[in-house]
């Protein structure tokens, strides 16, 4: 018996564009805001010098301030991958030049200035002497791999083994995807997918099928652009993942209705709970297949209790999860939808 009956309760939900996950659409041209640093001693005249020149150079946001102790050149990326900003932090030094990461600035260097935040602007820190994205790209290579698997599934995927999926959704990528003959093999003879992927992302849904054979998809910067190479992740080998971590969000941030309260009394198994709450919420529910089987965990054999009571969603998927030795894990698809990752509680690498 599973009842879930919402309560008379006043909810206000605040539509969020989540930072770092954009939307499908072309990139907006980045923002970038200086703040320059110096000691009390630097000269008034040519503090006034420097802002007047990086003004004429239109950069989005400039401000000068003392020096602390912490202080370094560096950049920060805020924003989204489709429209970032880039916060540049510029030390003024005592000899009259400007120090940015990967460059050092006279004011004669006016070219050569404007071309640096030219470059920072189109192709992200990694260009200008800053980190670079994950994966080794730039930022433009990754905004550009991000906005290709962000594409949806537009076929059923029920039925179909991992090696179709993958080739159907290969077809419909700008970058090619590379696979060895024996992962095509291993992904060929491999049980057809159980779950009905359409709609969700492309990046997600191939990490996913992928993911059930023990391997992920890493996009690596090929001869003339990028491309998407299937492996099998070596110990601590980041591949594109199944959905991305909130970050500094919280779930309440991007689904309000996790936290709705209703009254439930529930005795079904654990598949029934979970997956009348995310259609309630409209979320879609990803289960780690490869972690389940290795820690020989079989889904059709769970069965989830809560008692009679005033609760809210969150809470109950928390609790039947964990009954299991399961955790849930909200995260974002490569558009910035959110969907429920149901792991082990214990690791499995």
């Amino acid at each position: 018996m599973v009842r879930l009956f919402p309560s008379m309760i006043l909810v206000v939900a605040v539509a969020c564009a989540p930072a770092w996950f954009p939307a499908v659409g072309a990139a907006a041209e980045a923002r970038v805001e200086v703040e320059l640093v110096t000691s009390p001693t630097f000269p008034a005249i040519a503090q006034q010098q420097w802002y007047q020149l990086l003004s004429e150079l239109r950069v989005d946001g400039l401000r000068i301030r003392k020096a602390a102790a912490d202080d370094k050149t560096e950049v920060k990326t805020t924003g989204t991958k489709t429209t970032p900003t880039y916060h540049v932090v510029g030390v003024l030094t005592s000899a009259g030049q400007l120090e940015l990461p990967g460059g050092k600035f006279s004011q004669r260097d006016r070219g050569p200035l404007a071309d640096w935040l030219k470059n920072l602007r189109a192709n992200g820190p990694s260009s200008a002497g800053g980190s670079k994205s994950p994966f080794g790209l730039t930022q433009k290579q990754f905004a550009a791999v991000n906005a290709d698997l962000a594409n949806r599934v537009a076929f059923s995927t029920e039925g179909l083994t991992p090696a179709e999926v993958l080739d159907k959704l290969g077809a419909t990528l700008n970058y090619s995807v590379v696979v060895d003959r024996s992962m095509k093999q291993q992904l060929a003879a491999a049980e057809p997918v159980s779950d009905e992927l359409e709609g969700l992302t492309a990046g997600a849904a191939i990490a996913y099928v992928l993911r059930s054979e023990g391997l992920g998809l890493l996009p690596r910067a090929g001869s003339k652009q990028p491309e998407y190479a299937v492996v099998k992740p070596a110990a601590k080998q980041t591949t594109w993942p199944v959905g991305w971590p909130l970050g500094d969000r919280k779930p309440h941030d991007v689904l309000p209705k996790l936290f709705e309260t209703l009254n439930a009394e529930i005795d079904v198994p654990l598949t029934d709970v979970i997956d009348s709450i995310a259609e309630r919420l409209d979320v879609v529910v990803l289960y780690d297949h490869y972690a389940l089987a290795r820690q020989g965990i079989d889904l059709a054999k769970l069965n989830s209790r809560f008692p009679a009571s005033k609760t809210w969603y969150a809470k109950v998927v928390d609790r039947v999860l964990h009954q299991s030795g399961l955790t849930g894990e909200w995260r974002l698809d490569d558009a910035g939808k959110p969907l429920l990752w149901v792991t082990t509680l214990k690791p499995v690498k």
